[in-house]
């Protein structure tokens, strides 16, 4: 079956806020909701002729349990528009923005919209194995970000405890690699400009108050891992036909996506596997490639990820040109369009661009676009 063409029409994100920072009012409902009233603007496309709405969801909310549909319906889009949501750790953004692809270059649909959110500041806390009773060493109120950290895989084991193990500690190659890509985050800032929405929320003294920057960009402490960012992103997809109908000017083309799975505590390796095999499946190599995106969940991921790329292949492009989470913060529920976007600010026309998300559990995505 052949496939049809899928172009990005246009990707929007909000201001990265830290956890209890400026977005603190907003959760990721809210931020969504802003998200596709700004793509709607935008773009001026009919929303009745959406066939769906997906949202990824790294920390899902109890209220409400279908981002995907509950943000549209706060956005006041039509009713009839179906949505769902998509779990799938560090890649859960991309993961909806793959499911939209494929809906789409099938045949079953011609127009969605795929996004991801996450605000840590509205994660629920829980208390486990009360439902029957409630005896008092059950009486322990779990955060389910910290909890969440410790049930992506087998071993029960969090993020810093994973680096230790893996990498021990920071390198100088490392810390080289951190300090450039904080300062390609900072000379990167106004590319994203004409993509990072303003949200804004009503306080009753002092009316209106709009968010606009990102807020860990300019802080200077040096994190090994990046820090948690409440925050969204999202983008337009639909058939080249119907983007010519509607006369929409695509941004780019979608080409395609590929998945591995491998060793938990070494998820770089499925990172790059999953480039690997995109890479073949396309019958092209990363000479062909201008740019890659590679998800910082910390320094030396990124330089092992390389490592094991240049294994097979020996040119390899610009490695996140723009920065990424170890300035920006990560936010697990919309990093992978949030790198879409970057990526994109930094192609040129005509060129291909690669990302590679190392997801918790020893998970890769990798998906890769031609800029018009």
């Amino acid at each position: 079956m052949s496939e049809r063409k899928v172009v990005l029409v246009d990707a929007v994100r909000t201001p990265w806020g830290k956890m209890n920072g400026s977005l603190s009012k907003l959760d990721s409902a809210d931020l969504a909701a802003a998200l596709l009233t700004a793509l709607a603007e935008r773009t001026q496309v009919d929303k009745e002729k959406i066939d769906h709405i997906i949202f990824g969801q790294s920390h899902p909310s109890t209220s409400p349990n279908n981002m995907g549909h509950y943000a549209s319906l706060l956005a006041r889009f039509p009713e009839s528009i179906p949505g769902y949501t998509v779990h799938s750790n560090t890649a859960s953004g991309l993961q909806a923005m793959r499911s939209a692809y494929y809906l789409i270059a099938s045949g079953n649909e011609k127009f969605c919209i795929a996004g991801g959110t996450d605000s840590y500041t509205h994660a629920p806390f829980a208390i486990r194995d009360a439902r029957k009773s409630f005896p008092e060493s059950s009486r322990m109120i779990i955060d389910t970000v910290d909890e969440a950290e410790y049930s992506t895989q087998p071993e029960k084991i969090n993020h810093a405890e994973r680096y230790e193990k893996v990498y021990g500690e920071r390198g100088e190659d490392a810390y080289d690699y951190q300090i450039t890509s904080k300062k390609n985050a900072v000379l990167a800032e106004e590319n994203e400009n004409e993509n990072r929405i303003p949200v804004s929320y009503v306080e009753r003294k002092k009316g209106e108050i709009i968010v606009s920057a990102d807020e860990l960009l300019k802080d200077e402490s040096d994190p090994i891992l990046p820090v948690y960012a409440d925050g969204a992103a999202a983008a337009m997809l639909m058939t080249a036909e119907l983007a010519e109908e509607l006369g929409q000017k695509p941004i780019a083309e979608i080409l395609g996506f590929a998945v591995a799975g491998g060793e938990p505590l070494e998820k770089q390796v499925p990172g790059a596997l999953a480039v690997l095999k995109l890479l073949k499946r396309k019958n092209i190599s990363m000479k062909d490639v201008s740019v890659m995106e590679i998800m910082e969940n910390s320094a030396s991921e990124v330089l092992e990820t390389v490592k094991v790329l240049q294994e097979s292949e020996k040119i390899l492009p610009k490695i996140n040109p723009s920065g990424g989470a170890l300035s920006y913060g990560l936010n697990e529920g919309a990093e992978g369009l949030r790198m879409v976007i970057r990526l994109l600010s930094t192609l040129k026309s005509g060129e291909l661009g690669l990302i590679c998300i190392n997801a918790s559990g020893g998970q890769g995505m990798a998906a890769l676009m031609k800029k018009y």
